[in-house]
């Protein structure tokens, strides 16, 4: 099964809307935040293959277009919270930084190396996530496609 993941288009709402799709074709879904009905075209080359959906280990079909807009260009990324990452590193540091300021150096190298190996465990328990450049849809579920590299800002700038 295939969870896409994407951002309202209406501009006021951008509230996450997220599915999960066992067929081709097109789906709608409506918005949880405003009710506005979107829609996603999954290809064919994504569609089940002998019963099983891509991404499972009968199948091979790979994320080549985006099914929420006419994008061909992906990146594969981490599947952790951005976010959640950037708070961690900042509570970390202001963490580190006290320490320091007190002259406690083992306390403030032990906090970064903590951090490091907070790092290392998200770093090879956590998956894959393929993300549209154009409208940064996500896909799970999905054989990653070796064409597909990770992030590159000369690309995103393009959209």
């Amino acid at each position: 099964m295939i969870k896409i993941t994407r951002k309202c288009p209406k501009a006021p709402c951008r509230g996450r809307i997220s599915t999960a799709v066992d067929k081709a074709g097109p789906t709608e879904v409506a918005c949880p935040v405003c009710g506005e009905p979107v829609k996603f075209e999954v290809p064919a080359d994504l569609a089940p293959a002998n019963g099983t959906m891509v991404g499972t280990a009968q199948s091979t079909g790979m994320v080549k277009r985006c099914a929420c807009c006419p994008g061909r260009e992906f990146f594969i990324r981490k599947d952790f919270p951005q976010r959640l990452g950037l708070v961690m590193v900042v509570i970390f540091g202001v963490i580190a930084t006290y320490f320091y300021a007190y002259e406690r150096i083992g306390m403030t190298f032990a906090t970064l190396g903590s951090l490091v190996v907070i790092d290392a465990i998200i770093f090879f328990f956590v998956g894959k996530v393929t993300v549209c450049y154009r409208c940064r849809a996500e896909y799970r579920g999905v054989a990653y496609n070796p064409d597909h590299e990770g992030f590159d800002l000369a690309t995103s700038e393009k959209y």
